[in-house]
């Protein structure tokens, strides 16, 4: 049966404005799970009034206090572990095992570092001259929309939310159309722990009407998004309007550097993991492998053998370790890429076909697929397939592979492998990506800040660094002097 969700607006659930609502699909299964509100421009302009109103008295809290709520948040969420990971693998289709285990754990540690960190936020004292005292100081931004991708539908609604709020801002957050229904259960949990109605509003409804809405309104102070480029570029031409600021974490085509001397076995290892965690759903996913030649059969033959054994199946059984993609239309786009790469030369080592049995048969799976004698010229090796599709192909100096792994518009991350990390470490400088990491890949932590360059876009979440993407630095003078006449005010006699 389909249940029915409301949206969170000044501490009050309530229906779209226009009382219309969209389908949740489990794209395990392909059938509609829930429904919920399709909002527009005035549930959006009710969502931002809401959250003006509340600004002042949040802004008004110490940090402690706020700090503190958080806090109790962290612990809702965890006493709701079962409940979001499961909701979360239904309307996502992520394996249950990664729900439970890194998703909803992870939630709960965002908002506990964001407590912890936000106390510490402090300004600067500028020693300009005897006849003053000069400072800084940081204060919120104010209201901050927030547009959430689908492939981590809790986890980067809190990557944001945690920052945006300890920092004294209210937030709007707008989640995925197709993967809302963690967000709305955040938005009851944030209630639960003691969060000022108000301070979070959560509006459900399409991109193009309830996401532009919000990146236009004038009572916006800044629009945080996680998503792919087109769209950032689409809110980076929408925000200027208002001239208001903008964080974009965009898409990525990372690659994955296998050195001559690289331990084979760990970095075989670490291709599976980065390539097929959460079926390849993941902005910094190694997509492009460059392997030194002298390894490359071997490399192939090792991964190819790893992935084989991944289990594909139903996302609620714990065994399973690769669930679907998360919407029919994403899973076609995939194949066609996969279609394409066949077409072109590339040559298809394992997958390349929808698995099909009694768990896959309804969902919209596409089984690990990994091609090798690829060239960088091929869309599989340029565009973000964003799926569990890799591309490999050889390379024979260390300079070709900086070269190999800068030819792309992308710059979120790049890993290398190697035993002689001096050479890493030159190699990992040459790069241009916001993350490079040696002998890992796809290890993010919440000290470490995350962001790209190029056209992953700017900005940073996590790590202290994002505390000033949430503030603004007011620099306060006072005059120490005492004097009713400056002697500069002689240049005016």
């Amino acid at each position: 049966m389909e249940e029915q969700f409301k949206v969170l607006i000044g501490g009050t659930w309530t229906d779209a404005v226009s009382g219309e609502t969209m389908q949740v699909i489990n794209p395990a299964t392909s059938e509609i799970i829930a429904r919920v509100p399709k909002c527009g421009q005035a549930d959006v302009d009710r969502a931002v009034n809401a959250a003006v109103d509340a600004s002042a008295g949040w802004a008004m809290k110490t940090v402690g206090e706020r700090s503190k709520i958080l806090l109790k948040l962290a612990r809702v969420i965890m006493s709701h572990h079962e409940e979001l990971a499961r909701l979360e693998t239904a309307e996502h289709g992520s394996p249950i095992r990664k729900t439970m285990n890194f998703d909803v754990p992870l939630c709960a540690e965002q908002f506990e570092y964001f407590a912890g960190v936000g106390r510490a936020l402090t300004g600067q004292t500028l020693p300009v001259g005897p006849w003053c005292s000069s400072m800084t100081v940081r204060e919120p931004l104010g209201v901050i929309g927030l547009i959430t991708p689908w492939n981590f539908p809790a986890l980067m609604v809190v990557w944001k939310l945690g920052a945006a709020l300890v920092t004294g801002n209210t937030c709007v957050v707008k989640p995925p159309s197709i993967a809302p229904l963690t967000t709305l259960k955040l938005g009851e949990y944030a209630m639960e722990a003691g969060v000022p109605a108000g301070v979070v509003n959560v509006v459900t409804g399409p991109g193009e009407t309830v996401g532009e809405a919000l990146v236009q309104h004038p009572g916006v102070a800044k629009i945080g998004f996680t998503g792919d480029t087109a769209t950032g570029k689409r809110i980076m031409s929408l925000a200027s309007a208002t001239a208001k600021q903008v964080g974009l974490e965009l898409g990525g085509k990372n690659a994955f550097i296998v050195m001559a001397d690289a331990d084979i076995e760990s970095a075989a290892e670490g291709a599976v993991w980065s390539a097929f965690f959460n079926s390849g759903q993941v902005c910094a996913a190694a997509s492009r492998f460059y392997v030194h030649r002298s390894l490359y059969d071997q490399f192939i033959e090792k991964m190819v053998a790893a992935a084989r054994n991944l289990r594909v199946g139903d996302p609620t059984k714990m065994e399973t370790v690769i669930g679907p993609v998360a919407y029919k239309g994403h899973r076609d786009k995939i194949e066609e890429y996969i279609a394409e790469a066949k077409n072109t030369g590339a040559k298809l080592l394992l997958g390349g076909e929808r698995p099909y049995d009694d768990e896959t048969r309804k969902g919209f799976f596409v089984a690990p697929t990994i091609f090798g004698d690829c060239n960088n010229g091929m869309r599989l090796m340029q565009d973000e397939v964003f799926g569990p599709v890799v591309g490999i192909m050889p390379f024979d100096t260390a300079e070709e592979a900086v070269r190999l792994a800068n030819d792309t518009k992308y710059g979120l991350s790049a890993s290398i492998w190697t035993k002689n990390l001096r050479h890493g470490m030159v190699m990992a400088g040459q790069i241009k990506a916001g993350t490079v990491w040696l002998n890992e890949h796809l290890i993010v932590f919440c000290e470490t800040p995350w962001g790209g360059c190029k056209q992953s876009g700017w900005g940073k979440d996590l790590s202290t660094m994002v505390l000033e993407e949430y503030t603004m630095t007011k620099h306060i003078y006072i005059d120490l002097t005492g004097a009713p006449v400056k002697p500069w005010y002689a240049l005016l006699k």
